[in-house]
């Protein structure tokens, strides 16, 4: 027996004696007592009361120490099953909590033992007698997040935040738990108190773009914030581009591809998107403008060539139009695209004449023929698979157009048209 122990023994007899003293004094003055003597015998029986609750007191807290201290022993060896039943009798009497730290220990004992639940319901009674101990809720969240109960580790994880726990590490913890939870405004939130901790950190940035974006929201806002944060950074001007342009705001778009083409002036993406946009605002010199820039870039293109030759035929400038598509054609004489642009010239140039004259009711066989001119030219591109529909539906709309039987017979010996607004097309 150790001294402390020893001490603890002495302490406990010098009660008993206490005890059986006042107890000799209560029976010898019993008899014929007077009304003081009552008091004082009442007086002595509450003394004895608190003597023996002080003993058993004393005698508690005395085995707590013992269970204690046998199932540290066992804990610190590794020994978990022994040390379990000592934990359970020091938490049992150990009312005054003077170790807090067996929630942790036992707790810990069941998890070695692969006993998540039994260390749940240990953690569960350590979080109601000892609130304040962060390590006893982080290990609560972890067992609730294994079991997918993300509703309850997220409680844990916001009360560690609220302890004074890591608020970077928490705080991410908790943003995770939120996704895995669903509760994509909450997480949101939270990346944005990671932000704020973290402003320069681009990778947050990107992850709460993503997640807004996933769940359907608007994220032009978020781009907007990271290009004013990093101008140069062409992630984010492409971006941008690519949101305006799903929402069909052709204007940024060129702006966002101005931004772009300086920092990178043969980037063809930007061009191209800046191209489209000028055709949807209708802008064809714009256009055409965009295209040579591209066209300097990747010379001998014959998609830029014959999306020149769009552009300037709606100018109705179809000269100029069918000298980009027939440069296409000499380029690759099987980009069918440009057999549909010259169709388009002669087609759209004989519109013109017509509705000059005041509409359709005025057709002249010289119209016929350069009709007959676009047909041949729809023809020739019906035979690429990719253009068969686009050719058909052309050679659909001009048909009633085409010279008839009645019209060779009337003019036998004109295979050219004479309208000197023609005259063009024979060069």
């Amino acid at each position: 027996m150790n001294i402390r122990q020893k001490e603890k023994s002495f302490l406990y007899s010098l009660v008993i004696i206490s005890i059986g003293i006042v107890y000799i004094s209560m029976v010898y003055f019993s008899c014929g007592s007077t009304t003081e003597e009552v008091i004082k015998v009442e007086q002595d029986t509450a003394a004895v009361k608190a003597a023996q609750d002080s003993a058993a007191r004393v005698q508690r807290m005395h085995q707590v120490d013992i269970d204690f201290n046998f199932a540290y022993q066992y804990y610190s060896h590794k020994d978990f099953r022994d040390a379990i039943p000592h934990y359970w009798e020091a938490i049992k009497n150990d009312r005054e909590l003077r170790y807090p730290g067996l929630y942790r220990q036992l707790g810990q004992s069941y998890i070695e033992m692969e006993e998540p639940d039994s260390a749940q319901m240990v953690y569960e009674m350590g979080v109601e007698k000892v609130p304040d101990d962060v390590y006893i809720h982080e290990r609560l969240e972890w067992i609730y997040e294994a079991k997918s109960e993300f509703e309850k580790a997220i409680v844990e994880t916001e009360k560690t935040l609220k302890l004074g726990g890591d608020k970077q590490y928490y705080l991410t913890k908790l943003k995770d738990l939120y996704i895995r939870n669903n509760q994509i405004q909450e997480a949101i939130n939270v990346y944005d108190q990671l932000i704020a901790l973290s402003p320069d950190n681009k990778e947050l940035q990107d992850q709460k773009t993503n997640l807004i974006k996933l769940s359907g929201g608007s994220i032009i806002e978020e781009y907007k914030k990271m290009h004013e944060k990093y101008p140069n950074d062409r992630k984010y001007i492409e971006a941008l581009m690519v949101e305006y342009h799903q929402e069909n705001d052709n204007v940024n778009i060129i702006s966002m591809a101005d931004k772009l083409l300086v920092l990178e002036p043969e980037n063809i993406s930007a061009l191209d998107m800046k191209s489209d946009a000028y055709a949807n605002l209708q802008k064809w010199k714009d256009r055409i403008n965009v295209l040579r820039q591209r066209l300097d870039i990747k010379r001998d293109n014959p998609e830029t060539l014959c999306d020149i030759a769009e552009s300037y035929n709606i100018l109705k400038e179809y000269e100029t139009a069918r000298s980009y598509a027939t440069r296409a054609i000499r380029i690759d004489g099987n980009y069918g695209m440009a057999y549909i642009r010259i169709g388009e010239a002669y087609e759209f140039c004989a519109e013109d004449m017509i509705l000059k004259r005041g509409g359709f009711s005025k057709i002249r066989f010289d119209d016929k023929l350069i009709y007959e001119l676009a047909n041949e030219q729809y023809r020739k591109a019906s035979n690429y698979t990719d253009l068969s529909g686009i050719a058909s539906r052309r050679m659909s709309a001009i048909k009633n157009s085409l010279p008839t039987k009645e019209d060779r017979f009337m003019n036998p010996d004109q295979t050219k048209a004479n309208n000197p607004e023609y005259q063009w097309i024979y060069k």
